[in-house]
């Protein structure tokens, strides 16, 4: 019968790896036959690299677009570089509604009259202020009794709203109008044209102020729908416009993995004029050197600096051997050539030319662009290439991303964060706004404030209380259309995208027991959840195991020494479901009788 093969299988009779790699001074046949093994007789590996010539061509990233719900529709050319991507990205405007922006509209016109004041023109601010200061019934901001931090801060609160200048009011003005604001009231005090001029020049100062610190709405990259970030960048280079895109962005530090190279022609900036440049560097190239590396030859004798680490491997595990392999044969033949390249852009290597100890020239070509003759798509070498980038003989060498991006960011404390949970009992998922930007700019817990607005109560039973209840509605089991959950969880009900469609999302609703509730703290206050405007979340974006919306301020201090600093919003893992207790055709038994 003849024998045939199945499989062949790898079988290892231990699982360390030592004994395999160290070469025992006392069995010198040993150490030859893996000098054999590794080529070292052979010679043909004697010369080194003594200089490497690298050309190529560098794209700067000229424009910016913001692709959420709002965005997607303009780009700004802007010099990326002049400040962090991740400020750009993911700072917000200050928000229009509730107290929780009531300490940035205060201070923003704080800085409007404090320049006028200074310049000496009181009427100015004092007209300015009596027209749109916070207190106008209406228009100014709303404190609520949600401060719970002392009656001082609450004071605190109440004094602003009172007796402040409204930023966010006065940047929405018509500007013709503060402008012939401004000319009357320092016209009736006498001053001169002149200082007229000045006044109103401070004012569009300080309006171009508010614009820069976003004040005022930004170019939209906030998808309130996924709940996270989309934008893209772009760069015209001498084979036409390259857009780059980030589908996602939960927010944190952004890399060159983040993006992914656009085939989509909707989603070109309309770039026509190429300022890319070419780049040339010749450098000596130096050995890649880790700690615990292996002298590069077996004949050397190694000291106690060598380590390898814990190579255990079992009959199936190939992957460590390789690395095995690679540290141990290999690691000597890769070199580190510096090339200095520009912030914000894209470098695409052009040649490498090597010149060896033995004054030969051996031009290298990209790996990857052979590579992409065979099977593109199933290449198993990709690193620090970006997806979607696909090579030509224009185009032989894959793109190189530096984002304008910040290594390192002070961050602040959450003064929000809202959970989204689903909840299998109630067939919901909820917005669970555990805490909210009170009108000072603090955190505010939603369940402290509601406990301290809503003290329990122990009211002794009454000394002659009836055996039976009193009226027969007590005697019998009680319906109860649906049971209550806490007032800052905010239901999300399920909703069909189409009347014909199978798909659903989600859409923020609100509690029929809210109601016959009383008191402040009821319902949706955060930004997140923004009570004022319609708000839909895609199904899949909660998850069973939930995610959570946290905004922080971040401060970061750029590489030309400025200091920047932006609210950010930031997506997290969620912590499992969430039971909020809610129930719906509820029938409760009737209470129980007191017997003498």
């Amino acid at each position: 019968m003849p024998t045939s093969w199945n499989r062949v299988e790898a079988a290892a009779r231990s699982i360390p790896l030592r004994d395999g790699l160290a070469a025992r001074v006392a069995d010198p046949l040993w150490a030859l036959a893996r000098q054999h093994q590794v080529g070292e007789f052979r010679g043909d590996d004697a010369a080194q690299p003594a200089a490497v010539r690298v050309a190529g061509t560098v794209v700067p990233l000229q424009s910016f677009r913001g692709l959420g719900v709002n965005g997607g529709k303009n780009s700004q050319p802007v010099p990326l570089a002049d400040e962090p991507l991740e400020a750009r990205v993911e700072r917000t405007a200050t928000p229009d509604f509730g107290g929780g922006s009531l300490n940035a509209r205060v201070r923003a016109g704080a800085r409007l009259t404090r320049q006028l004041r200074r310049s000496g023109f009181h009427p100015a601010a004092d007209r300015l202020t009596e027209a749109y200061g916070t207190n106008r019934s209406g228009n100014g901001p709303v404190v609520e009794e949600l401060v719970v931090d002392s009656g001082l801060a609450r004071a605190a609160a109440s004094l602003l709203a009172d007796r402040g200048l409204d930023g966010l009011r006065l940047v929405g003005a018509p500007e013709v109008k503060v402008h012939d604001l401004i000319t009357a009231a320092l016209e009736d005090e006498g001053f001169e044209p002149d200082d007229v001029t000045k006044a109103i020049d401070l004012f569009d100062q300080w309006r171009k102020w508010c614009t820069e610190q976003h004040l005022v709405a930004d170019p939209d990259t906030w998808d309130q729908e996924r709940l996270e970030h989309r934008f893209s960048v772009a760069g015209a280079g001498p084979r036409g416009e390259v857009a780059l895109e980030v589908p996602e962005h939960w927010g944190g530090h952004l890399d060159w993995y983040s993006f992914d190279i656009s085939q989509d022609k909707n989603l070109l900036h309309g770039l026509k004029e190429a300022r890319s440049e070419t780049i040339t560097a010749t450098a000596v190239p130096t050995a890649v050197r880790y700690t615990g590396m292996p002298a590069s030859r077996w004949w050397e004798f190694e000291d106690n600096t060598v380590h390898f680490g814990d190579l255990e491997a079992g009959p199936a595990d190939l992957a460590r051997l390789l690395v095995a392999e690679f540290a141990t044969v290999y690691g000597d033949d890769w070199f580190v050539i510096p090339v200095t390249v520009p912030l914000s852009s894209l470098v695409e290597v052009a040649t490498v030319d090597v010149i060896d100890n033995f004054d030969e020239s051996l031009t290298v070509d990209s790996l990857a662009y052979h590579d992409s003759h065979t099977n593109w798509a199933k290449r198993p070498w990709r690193f620090f290439e970006l997806t979607g980038d696909v090579l030509s003989n224009t185009h032989p060498s894959p793109w190189l991303l530096i984002p304008p991006a910040v290594t390192a960011t002070t961050e602040g404390p959450a003064i929000e964060q809202v959970a989204f949970s689903r909840d299998e009992g109630a067939n919901l998922a909820w917005g669970i706004e555990r805490t909210i930007e009170g009108p000072l700019g603090r955190p505010i817990d939603r369940a402290a404030a509601w406990a301290a607005a809503h003290p329990p109560t122990h009211e002794p039973p009454p000394a002659n209380r009836p055996v039976r209840p009193d009226s027969l509605e007590d005697e019998f089991w009680r319906y109860r259309l649906e049971s209550t959950a806490p007032p800052w969880w905010v239901p999300l009900a399920p909703e069909r995208i189409r009347a014909n469609s199978a798909q659903v999302r989600l859409r923020r609703n609100r509690m029929d027991n809210w109601a016959d509730l009383s008191g402040p703290g009821i319902g949706p206050h955060s930004q997140v959840l923004d009570p004022h405007r319609p708000l839909w979340i895609r199904e899949e974006e909660v998850p069973k195991s939930g995610v959570r919306l946290e905004r922080r301020w971040q401060l970061t201090r750029w590489h030309d020494g400025s200091v920047h600093l932006w609210l950010q919003r930031r997506k997290r893992p969620g912590r499992g479901d969430a039971s909020s207790g809610v129930r719906w055709d509820l029938l409760d038994e009737p209470p129980a009788e007191d017997l003498p």
